[in-house]
């Protein structure tokens, strides 16, 4: 006998099905464009309203046109049916429950099906249910992350995650659109975006932002921006470096933002001898590592000298010598942080050069030892290095420079390379992306969380 609609058995047994089925999507990964989401909801509806209205005289003609249906429908469209009335009347705390076991990406499109759960997705109860420690799993981090700027300053975002091995477009982060150039980077759940004349920090998966007070001193581009992230304290420190306009004369200043004063200090400078190249910068104990140059002679127009590892005491406000030299000066370098050493990526210089090498720096001795090369298949694929960055605080990605976006992967603990193929998404259709558009790499960890606060 066919169930009876509004049955409180009825009602249990649709609900644990679609609970079940969420939870199936879930563990499998199933992703759903959105257009065809919305239509399965409504074709779903529909069909079970007009089979629960039809004459029992009708029933076989209702059931016969439901087979032809979903004979033309996937098969994720075919595997049960969906009663409106379910979650018409079902209480919030449900949805929210059900809402919280999705995976980040499920989630933030979900949000955008109905005003009623993008106001759960973003809504307190749901950020504590995520907070609590008998819920899901928690999101895995996203390292690093590829960003494209168009014409009019918008920013539209992909991450990568060493898990699904994916380019996952991201939530469209929360800032007003204005031209000029942005640099972003960020901790956590977090991310910084700085824009000529002012400084962001928002959450994309809450949607807040907070626009930081202006700093002590105009900022013509800084080298370094970097966000450190306390948890004990649920604040964070933003840090600015170096500036294009070097003066051998001039002192370049370094300067502290803290959340918990939301004010700016000037701490110390670098000493006049050294300039800050690159936006890599790696955080260990309380030490921001950086690589400079120093010594600087005047050659024509152009400024030459040799390489150094430089590291900022984040308590003390003060920079100092690590190293005097490094690996390779003739290449582009990246401190990183990995296994508890301090790691060196030195990237190619030209497809035909040698392969590029990881190096770990010799505490004691203060010389740097070569800990791996990257195979010779793999320097082949990835040749131009794009970024380097350190996820789950044993890998090494290295991504490349080009469209297709080659990921690989060294395993510091166990000393090995895989290579992971995915292709690059930005989040927007390629029809909107123009040859004006600027796209860029950070080597940054985002770690999708509600409870954190900008």
């Amino acid at each position: 006998m066919g169930r009876r609609r509004g049955s409180s058995t009825g009602v249990s047994t649709t609900t644990t099905t679609t609970v079940a089925r969420i939870e199936h999507a879930h563990s499998t990964d199933v992703k759903l464009p959105l257009k065809a989401f919305k239509l399965w909801c409504l074709k779903r509806c529909s069909r079970a309203s007009a089979v629960a209205a039809s004459p029992t005289s009708h029933g076989s003609e209702a059931v016969a046109t439901g087979v032809i249906e979903s004979q033309k429908q996937p098969a994720w469209m075919r595997d049960g049916s969906l009663d409106p009335t379910i979650w018409r009347n079902l209480p919030d705390e449900i949805h929210e429950h059900i809402l919280a076991f999705l995976p980040f990406p499920t989630l933030f499109r979900c949000a955008t099906v109905c005003k009623q759960w993008r106001n759960i997705a973003h809504g307190t109860h749901l950020r504590l249910t995520r907070a609590a420690p008998t819920t899901a799993a928690p999101w895995p981090a996203y390292c690093p992350v590829r960003y494209t700027q168009t014409e009019t300053g918008a920013l539209h975002w992909s991450g990568f995650s060493l898990a699904t091995n994916k380019w996952q477009p991201l939530p469209q982060l929360p800032l007003p659109s204005s031209p000029g150039k942005s640099i972003i980077t960020g901790s956590g759940g977090l991310l910084v975006v700085y824009k000529p004349n002012s400084i962001f920090v928002c959450n994309p998966v809450t949607g807040q932002r907070r626009e930081l007070p202006p700093t002590n001193q105009k900022w013509l581009r800084p080298d370094i921006l970097h966000m450190i992230v306390n948890e004990l304290t649920a604040s964070y420190k933003i840090i600015l470096a170096g500036t294009e306009a070097y003066s051998a004369s001039k002192p370049q200043p370094t300067e502290v933002y803290d959340s918990a004063t939301n004010t700016w200090t000037i701490t110390g400078s670098l000493p006049t001898d050294l300039y800050l190249d690159t936006q890599d910068a790696a955080l260990e104990n309380g030490l921001l590592y950086c690589t400079a140059q120093k010594a600087y002679m005047q050659t024509g127009d152009t400024l030459v000298g040799t390489d150094a590892l430089v590291a900022y005491d984040v308590a003390r406000g003060v920079w100092s010598e690590v190293a005097s030299h490094l690996p390779d000066e003739s290449a582009r370098q990246t401190p990183l942080v990995c296994g508890g050493k301090m790691i060196m990526a030195v990237a190619p210089v030209d497809d035909d050069g040698p392969v590029g090498c990881f190096y770990a720096l010799n505490a004691a001795s203060r010389r740097w030892e070569l800990l791996a090369s990257m195979p010779e298949e793999l320097h082949r694929r990835v040749r131009s290095w794009g970024v380097c960055s350190v996820v789950a605080g044993q890998h090494i990605v290295v991504v490349s420079d080009t469209a297709q976006g080659c990921v690989v992967a060294y395993d510091v603990n166990r000393r090995t390379w895989s290579e992971l193929r995915s292709p690059i998404k930005f989040g927007k259709s390629s029809k909107v992306i123009s040859n004006k558009d600027v796209r860029s790499l950070a080597p940054i960890s985002f770690c999708p969380d509600m409870n954190a606060s900008p």
